[in-house]
């Protein structure tokens, strides 16, 4: 048991920094903005709440023509800079080429990754190599995707040697993904079951008029827009014990490009 709940930390841990299937699953795909007005930048003051003490955060993203993010910043509480991701793009200004993500801690100084990103014949991510701020691969994913584009397996090496495996089943009239986690020796891990499409209401939820949930069996969502469409601020509760609790707060100034 000691040895499973071990992995699935290692597997963890290792999956916040590099690719997954639910990454892989949702690459490219975010788009934070309901109209086609271009921005220029966005700043975003997080509040997370939890029993113990109150979390504050602050992002600022850059955004192409394209509305793709091309630079976000993020902050702690205290107005000090701990991140900066940097995405490149193909001449399009659409298709992700490669990420840099630059750390800044008081001991360590400041540390770099860079994911470089490879497209099958369809146009789909089939492979990420990440190396280190000198040139060093860390990480290498290679992904398999099915005829409608998801990943069905992917596996994860460090340096040149392999160190997992996941695989997906997808049922897509519920909208539900299973993925199963294996190790280097092709032995389980474990298994979850999560949505495909997160964007997709599911039976029993309510929607605004703008298609954004706000109300499902477990959370609401209270959300303010601008006149254009896209939101300014999100407040998010969890039903606990038959009563709402409320667990983040979003509070976003939208920057738009100015039209000649």
């Amino acid at each position: 048991m000691r040895e499973t709940l071990t992995l699935l930390m290692i597997f963890f841990c290792i999956n916040t920094y590099s690719q997954s299937i639910m990454t892989a699953l949702n690459f490219g795909k975010q788009n934070d903005f309901h109209s086609d007005k271009l921005v220029l930048q966005t700043t975003t003051l997080m509040t997370f709440y939890n029993s113990k003490n109150v979390e504050k955060k602050k992002e600022v993203t850059n955004y192409n023509d394209h509305n793709k993010e091309t630079l976000e910043l993020r902050y702690d509480e205290n107005e000090v800079l701990k991140q900066r991701l940097i995405r490149t793009y193909d001449s399009s200004g659409l298709k992700s080429i490669a990420r840099r993500l630059e750390n800044y801690h008081p001991l360590l100084g400041q540390t770099s990754e860079t994911a470089y990103h490879s497209y099958d014949s369809n146009g789909i991510l089939n492979k990420v190599i990440e190396k280190d701020q000198n040139g060093k691969i860390i990480r290498q994913t290679e992904i398999v995707n099915n005829d409608k584009g998801y990943p069905i397996q992917l596996m994860l090496f460090l340096g040149n040697e392999l160190y997992g495996k996941e695989t997906a089943e997808y049922n897509y009239e519920t909208n539900e993904v299973k993925i199963t986690y294996f190790d280097k020796n092709d032995n389980i891990v474990s298994s979850e079951k999560s949505k495909i499409e997160f964007a997709e209401s599911q039976p029993g939820d309510i929607t605004n008029e703008f298609g954004d949930v706000v109300k499902s069996a477990k959370y609401e969502m209270v959300i303010k827009y601008d006149k254009y469409g896209n939101w300014i601020k999100k407040t998010y509760f969890e039903l606990i014990n038959e009563k709402l609790v409320k667990k983040s707060e979003f509070i976003r100034n939208i920057k738009y490009r100015k039209t000649i």
